[in-house]
């Protein structure tokens, strides 16, 4: 004879059903302890805590071995072993619920702390190393070296810019090329010519007289005296 299975209970569907539905559960106010003991293993930490937060009775006979579970998953087993010899010692006794929830607010405010040191110490060694970086700057300073081979101030501070002393040797024999052409122009423009007599072509003497600029030569030319004869313009008209 075949052994026949039972078909499950109503009650054994309804705990089924409630165990594979723990994430729509709002609070189990009305049901028994003995059947919490079957379906509140099956929570996870965020389900636990919130269906107990709204649970009005209490519910922690169940929970209590359930909230010392997550303890131990959360901060090890030596930090559980700790907490259970001390409370051996001292003869208090504590929920596993409000232990679970004051280790969690004593690691937050270690992790703050820990935090706000690693900041600083980032802030502090990024000032470092900014504080070592090259720094350009646009503005040149005025040189108060004087230019030992004289001249002028404004071609003495532009040599005193020249750093290379190719440039500067080639700087200054631009500028003494400039200064020996000056010298020239002011003493040719200073030396007027000797007028030279000329012949006009009716005869009459004429005084021709150059004046020398640096940048332009003008010639002048003028008559000597007597009365002024018109000129007279030959035809040059052909002949047939």
């Amino acid at each position: 004879m075949e052994f026949e299975r039972k078909p499950p209970s109503l009650l054994e569907l309804c705990v089924r059903n409630v165990i594979d539905n723990l994430r729509y559960v709002d609070n189990v106010d009305g049901v028994e302890m003995q059947l919490l003991k079957r379906i509140m293993p099956h929570c996870t930490l965020e389900q636990l805590t919130r269906i107990e937060s709204r649970t009005e009775m209490d519910i922690s006979p169940v929970t209590d071995v359930l909230w010392k579970r997550f303890y131990q998953q959360q901060f090890g087993e030596d930090n559980m072993n700790l907490v259970v010899k001390k409370m051996k010692q001292s003869g208090a006794r504590y929920k596993w619920k409000d232990l679970f929830k004051a280790k969690t607010e004593k690691q937050k405010e270690v992790e703050e702390v820990m935090g706000e040191r690693l900041r600083k110490k980032y802030q502090a060694q990024k000032a470092e190393r900014e504080s070592k970086q090259i720094k350009l700057c646009t503005k040149v300073p005025p040189s108060s070296k004087r230019c030992w081979f004289g001249g002028s101030g404004s071609s003495s501070l532009s040599n005193s810019s020249y750093k290379s002393p190719i440039l500067k040797k080639a700087r200054m024999e631009v500028d003494s090329r400039a200064k020996m052409q000056a010298t020239i122009q002011r003493n040719t423009f200073a030396r007027s010519s000797q007028p030279t007599r000329m012949t006009s072509l009716n005869g009459q003497p004429l005084r021709s007289t150059t004046i020398h600029r640096p940048n332009s030569t003008i010639t002048i030319t003028k008559p000597t005296g007597g009365v002024n004869r018109p000129v007279q313009k030959q035809n040059t008209r052909p002949k047939f």
